[in-house]
């Protein structure tokens, strides 16, 4: 499935499926990429990748990881890697593509500030969630808006700060980890009840009656391996509700897609050791990335800015 610089949408929305107060659509597509990308979920279970601090002292803003198979490795943006060989735990920046057995310098952000400390250990593991909604949103318009292309750390620590304090969770180390083990027997229903069809390859998430995020793959394989952790990222933020019916209709995707067609946009070439372009988004509801290689869409996600209702718009955009 192919994204243009223009925007054309060629995928078709589901009617939504709600469990207590998370809402999913589904979107589908016949024109599925025959990817051979190797996630990176699936590479560190198998020995296929290396990832570890770019020398003794290490840097805050930068992990190094090592391709080791003979596949191209996906790396999603807002992924969490834990463990006491990282002298703290780190967030993916935004989505990347390693050429196979390569090595190259990955962006990525602190979510564990009160932690600096040598390796004791090889254990390296990535969390079940990805990072909550919140910061998701957050970090992506601090990429657009950074002439270094960067997130904000600060801001990073301080979503987090409120999501700790949010869900009373107790954290010495203030880490993002520590919110969803507390919060992972609640959560974990919900994520078991949304099931993708064999022709979906994204999907838009919704919390009550406001639509939240949007991520479309390159394969429903790689949808299935990322799905679990975009609902429990989504479940953080909002899972208390049990008998609340949401209004949120298709439309209101195809809102979300229109403000996503009309925002800003910036078109850039991937960092050295990277392969792909980006095509970064922002206005002020919206904000997101398409990361493409070879003309074809490997990880577009969307997000709406407050988690605010979808508004309705002038007949010119809508």
């Amino acid at each position: 499935m192919s994204i243009d610089k223009k925007f054309n949408f060629n995928f078709d929305i589901a009617q939504p499926i709600q469990k207590n107060n998370i809402v999913v659509f589904f979107l589908s597509s016949k024109e599925q990429m025959k990817d051979n990308f190797l996630a990176f979920p699936d590479a560190l279970k198998n020995n296929l990748t290396e990832v570890g601090e770019v020398n003794e002292k290490g840097f805050v803003k930068n992990l190094k990881v090592t391709n080791k198979s003979a596949q191209k490795l996906l790396i999603l943006g807002s992924e969490i890697l834990v463990g006491n060989k990282l002298k703290q735990n780190r967030v993916v920046d935004e989505t990347t593509l390693i050429a196979e057995n390569s090595t190259t310098t990955l962006k990525v952000s602190c979510c564990e500030k009160n932690r600096w400390s040598p390796a004791v250990s090889e254990n390296i593991s990535l969390s079940e969630t990805l990072l909550f909604s919140k910061a998701r949103t957050n970090n992506a318009e601090d990429i657009y808006n950074s002439k270094q292309k960067r997130v904000d750390q600060f801001r990073v620590w301080n979503d987090i700060d409120e999501k700790i304090e949010e869900h009373e969770a107790k954290s010495f180390t203030s880490s993002v980890e520590d919110i969803y083990k507390k919060r992972r027997s609640n959560v974990e229903e919900i994520v078991q009840f949304f099931q993708p069809g064999d022709n979906d390859i994204g999907v838009v998430l919704g919390i009550d009656s406001c639509l939240v995020s949007l991520d479309v793959f390159s394969s429903n394989k790689m949808l299935k391996v990322y799905l679990p952790g975009l609902i429990r990222s989504v479940s953080l933020d909002s899972f208390k509700r049990t008998n609340y019916k949401t209004y949120l209709k298709t439309k209101d995707v195809h809102k979300f897609l229109r403000l996503i067609e009309h925002s800003n946009r910036r078109v850039y070439k991937s960092t050295t050791g990277s392969l792909g372009d980006y095509l970064r988004f922002n206005d002020t509801l919206v904000s997101g990335s398409v990361l493409t290689y070879k003309t074809q869409t490997i990880h577009f996600s969307g997000f709406l800015k407050e988690f605010s209702t979808t508004p309705e718009y002038k007949s010119k955009v809508a």
